[in-house]
């Protein structure tokens, strides 16, 4: 696993061990194609990512131009090792999600990466918190990724702004509106 692109291009990032998957450098390159061909990272964007294990997203984020990111996981020691790697100073959160979107709730970020494991219905409930806490700035978005076998099920589909499929993943991009858009379980 590494950076593809940027500032920090080609750096080698430790992958937690376990059962993971992380995200694969193509999903990850169509993804920011996508971020940047709509305008949703430059460099004031300010991000945060979510069940972030080794920060690949966020750590990508920062080397393409993004302000700032804080990394979320219940174990942040290989995204502190990565963030080192790359001498990068962040904010990281350890502990469970909502422990951690609970202390954040005054934050406001542009961009919010999701990566949860698949089938566990965190994606939705991240979501809520996310719009409950009023966590997303004015035209921010979510970028969710799930399994390509259960859609994000959201009742305005307007809320998702792309979509996209990469063999067993796919990830969304949501801009929510309230707590009443997002159900389903992923």
């Amino acid at each position: 696993m590494r950076v593809i692109a940027g500032q920090y291009k080609g750096a080698k990032l430790i992958s937690p061990r376990g059962e993971v998957r992380p995200t694969t450098d193509l999903v990850k390159g169509s993804l920011f194609s996508v971020l940047q061909a709509k305008g949703l990272l430059n460099g004031d964007t300010k991000c945060l990512d979510i069940f972030c294990g080794s920060g690949a997203l966020g750590i990508e984020a920062l080397s393409r131009g993004a302000e700032s990111c804080v990394f979320v996981d219940a174990d942040t020691s290989n995204v502190r090792a990565n963030l080192n790697k790359v001498r990068i100073s962040c904010r990281t959160v350890n502990g469970d999600f909502r422990y951690a979107l609970r202390l954040l709730k005054n934050s406001k970020f542009d961009l919010v990466f999701c990566d949860p494991p698949y089938k566990s219905g965190f994606a939705q409930e991240t979501l809520r918190l996310l719009i409950k806490y009023g966590m997303l700035s004015d035209g921010g978005v979510a970028v969710i990724e799930h399994s390509s076998e259960n859609d994000l099920i959201i009742d305005d589909k307007a809320c998702i702004i792309d979509h996209r499929v990469f063999g067993a993943a796919a990830f969304d991009i949501v801009r929510g509106n309230s707590e009443s858009d997002i159900c389903g379980n992923v």
